[in-house]
């Protein structure tokens, strides 16, 4: 009976470490797509309202990025005080439920839905979702590709 040599710890390492460099170097670039030129952080609260709590796996993003994705709001310069949010991980691939939740806690920090667009722009969807609330109207503006969701919200001028 031949005895097999147990499958060698270097050898998995051998096998393991080019896929995980590979996946670090591969992530940044499939992420690009929407925001680049940004610094993320964690986000678990919206800046303009401390008890609108945010979906598990938002980042916050701040830099000069962000403008583009300003940009791309149609009325724009009708929304002041803006605020980027993005999802990775688990929370972008279930887009629906992911932005289902931050609409959720719009309403449950007491901004409730007066109007809703939606287009499609090349492999973009994008929602303009106006929210009321006893400070005026808010702005949710969602961008979503078949691997991320990017968000913003403003408030009226």
């Amino acid at each position: 009976m031949a005895v097999v040599p147990p499958f060698s710890r270097s050898r998995a390492t051998f096998l393991v470490a080019p896929a995980i460099l590979l996946a670090a170097w591969l992530a940044p670039l499939a992420h690009a797509q929407l925001l680049a030129d940004v610094m993320m952080s964690t986000a678990i609260a919206a800046q303009f309202d401390p008890g609108l709590r945010l979906p598990s796996g938002t980042l916050r993003a701040v830099g000069s990025g962000t403008e583009g994705i300003i940009a791309r709001v149609p009325d724009r310069d009708h929304w002041t005080d803006w605020e980027v949010y993005d999802a990775r991980g688990l929370a972008a691939k279930l887009q629906g439920a992911y932005v289902h939740q931050i609409e959720t806690a719009f309403a449950v920090a007491g901004y409730f839905e007066s109007g809703r667009t939606q287009a499609e722009v090349g492999p973009e969807t994008r929602t303009h979702i106006v929210f009321e609330g006893d400070n005026g109207e808010r702005l949710l503006y969602v961008i979503t590709t078949s691997q991320e969701v990017v968000w913003l919200t403003a408030r009226s001028h």
